[in-house]
């Protein structure tokens, strides 16, 4: 039987439920606590940002990245970007050009899952369903 994917984790969140879970909304905090991991998903283009974020030091671990990510990594499943993802992340009304922000909102759209993210730039817009 195949599992229907609920969530999509935006980056921030997904960092924040590996390294600081204080960080996370109440909303956010308690789907990722009693969802089964199997519905969990993050956008393959998360990993790539958070290596972004990683070598600004922006962020850091105890230990390595690979370390604390892999405490959660294999239990969600990362969607890779696909074709239709590519062509509507453009045409999404985001009132900015993150590029990450849009491939992930696009990703959350085209599987119809909800998107668990603080970002205003993404709940503000309504273009997904948001969770905090």
């Amino acid at each position: 039987m195949k599992v229907r994917l609920k969530y999509l984790l935006d980056t921030h969140t997904l960092l924040w439920a590996v390294t600081d879970e204080d960080k996370l909304g109440a909303g956010a905090a308690r789907a990722i606590a009693v969802t089964p991991y199997d519905q969990l998903a993050i956008s393959d283009i998360s990993l790539q940002e958070i290596g972004l974020i990683y070598h600004a030091r922006k962020i850091s671990f105890s230990g390595t990245p690979a370390d604390a990510l892999g405490q959660m990594l294999p239990f969600v499943t990362v969607l890779p970007i696909s074709l239709e993802a590519g062509l509507l992340a453009p045409s999404l009304g985001l009132p900015h050009g993150d590029q990450f922000d849009r491939i992930i909102a696009a990703t959350a759209k085209i599987h119809k899952l909800i998107l668990i993210t603080k970002d205003a730039n993404i709940t503000d817009s309504g273009v997904v369903p948001t969770l905090w």
